[in-house]
């Protein structure tokens, strides 16, 4: 028999169940999401500003690529002779996106007045080029450049003189007009001389014509004595043959032993065209214009205590109008050239101390040489007054007449240079003009004809041998003689001397530039000074 019996088993023991962290994993996906946002948006981001800082960069580029495409496109036209000047700015498309503006402004901002190289100043151009790019998706996003260049002109031609002005400026006096010429002693023109006009030598004074035939004839033999050449002229003189009379050639050419030539045949017109009212003038073709200040405007008609001269800045060439009648009074000193112009353009010359001077031209490129344009262009009168003490350096040119007035002894003349005009009055020394009674008496007296006592003519020359340092018996000459009786200083104290500088005077068309291109240019010449980038 089956029994059936029932095993104790141990009742498995139930642990209690942990509830699940859904929560958790929520947090740690959106977590990881947004790490992941974050890090796309900061890729995303860094991408963005690469690429605008890339766009930006570019931009700059650009600009600065169109800049630098202005300056060479400037240099270029300033360099070809169809240049429009400083005043016509220069603009240029580079792309689509990019262009440049130039602008050209005469001088230099680092040469200021006291630097030695101050007077470049208007020879200097400052080249201005700015670029431009823009962003094409956003015009309003635009880079901008600048660069610069200082240049120099390279001054390797000048402007032609005319075909006589060699001929003019071999003559320390060129008289061309029919006119009547007066020189009277004691002035002194040395060097060549042109009298195309009739001319009076001494007609004032000695007024006893054998007294005035012997000063003449003693002149020439006290230059032959070594005691000085005080002849009027000393030659060679250009003069109209056919319009002297005899005795005057016979005192030029014996008496003072003048060597002649024959002017018959030269033109009575202007050999040169007063140049009117100028008005502006520039130093190279394209240049700056200026306006010569109107000295009667700015300082009066009557000079006094002044000293004017060129300005690196507003007027380099020192050129000055004179518009009506001008005065000059003491202390004065002018360096440049005075025109003249209006209805009345005469000079006048009154007082002491006073220097009328021409301003020398900056030199060509490679030559020593200097040249000087005229001191004074004058369209009617150069007139030099009684007791004024007076010097013209440089060329003189006078459309009328040239006066030295009869003046005290103390009147002081002298020019160095050259003298062109259509009229010459010399006229001489106050004191001097005598009565024909009295001339004839010192003549008579010196020749020993006359009323001395016995004895006193030779006391007489004695003195004046002393007085020259002369050895006892030594000639003593007539001149010398009337210096020591009546105080007639022999030594001419109005003189017209050429220019021993070795300057050369230029004639100026003031229509034209002063510079211009060498024949072998295309256009002007430029040295570059300075190179100036992110001005």
């Amino acid at each position: 028999m089956t029994t059936n019996s029932t095993t104790n088993r141990p009742r498995p023991t139930r642990t209690a169940a942990r509830p699940r962290r859904r929560g958790m994993a929520v947090l740690l996906v959106l977590g990881l999401l947004a790490i992941t946002l974050a890090v796309s948006y900061a890729a995303l981001r860094t991408q963005g500003t690469t690429s605008n800082t890339a766009r930006n960069a570019s931009r700059t580029l650009d600009a600065r690529l169109a800049a630098e495409s202005g300056l060479a496109a400037a240099m270029h036209k300033i360099s070809d002779a169809s240049w429009q000047g400083v005043d016509v700015s220069l603009h240029g498309d580079v792309t689509d996106d990019s262009w440049y503006d130039v602008s050209f402004t005469t001088g230099d901002t680092q040469l200021l007045p006291g630097d030695p190289n101050y007077a470049e100043l208007p020879y200097r151009l400052t080249i201005t080029s700015t670029g431009y790019a823009e962003d094409p998706a956003n015009p309003d996003l635009r880079a901008i450049h600048r660069v610069r260049n200082v240049v120099q002109l390279a001054r390797r031609e000048m402007s032609a003189d005319p075909a006589n002005w060699s001929a003019l400026t071999a003559k320390t006096v060129y008289q061309w007009a029919n006119r009547s010429i007066v020189v009277q002693g004691p002035v002194r023109v040395s060097g060549p001389a042109n009298i195309n006009g009739k001319l009076f030598l001494f007609p004032t004074y000695p007024s006893y014509a054998a007294a005035r035939d012997q000063y003449l004839t003693h002149l020439n033999a006290m230059r032959q004595a070594g005691r000085g050449d005080h002849r009027p002229f000393n030659g060679p003189l250009g003069i109209a043959l056919t319009r002297q009379d005899v005795t005057t050639l016979h005192h030029v050419q014996v008496k003072l032993a003048v060597a002649t030539t024959d002017t018959s045949l030269v033109p009575t017109t202007a050999p040169l065209t007063h140049p009117g009212i100028v008005s502006g003038y520039r130093l190279y073709p394209g240049g700056k214009v200026y306006q010569p200040p109107v000295l009667q405007t700015t300082y009066g008609a009557s000079l006094a205590n002044l000293t004017l001269g060129p300005d690196p800045a507003t007027n380099p060439l020192g050129l000055f109008r004179s518009s009506g009648a001008l005065a000059i009074q003491s202390n004065v000193r002018i360096t440049g050239t005075i025109v003249t112009d209006s209805s009345l353009p005469e000079i006048q010359i009154h007082g002491t101390n006073v220097l009328l001077q021409a301003a020398s031209l900056p030199r060509l490129e490679g030559s020593n040489q200097t040249w000087q344009l005229p001191v004074a262009l004058v369209k009617t009168y150069l007139r030099i007054n009684s007791n004024s003490s007076s010097q013209i350096k440089g060329t003189a040119i006078v459309w009328d007449d040239f006066e030295i007035k009869t003046g005290s002894a103390t009147t002081q003349f002298t020019l160095s240079g050259n003298l062109f005009t259509a009229g010459l009055n010399l006229r001489g020394r106050e004191g001097w003009t005598m009565t024909a009674t009295d001339w004839t008496n010192d003549y008579n007296d010196f020749n020993d004809t006359g009323g001395l006592l016995g004895g006193l003519l030779a006391s007489l020359l004695n003195t004046v041998r002393s007085a020259l340092g002369l050895p006892a018996g030594a000639t003593v000459h007539f001149p010398e003689y009337m210096q020591h009786q009546r105080g007639f200083t022999i030594q001419p104290a109005l003189t017209l001397q050429p220019d021993s500088s070795g300057v050369l005077p230029h004639w100026q068309d003031w229509t034209q530039p002063i510079y211009v291109k060498d024949p072998s240019d295309p256009g002007l010449r430029w040295n570059l000074v300075r190179y100036e980038d992110g001005v």
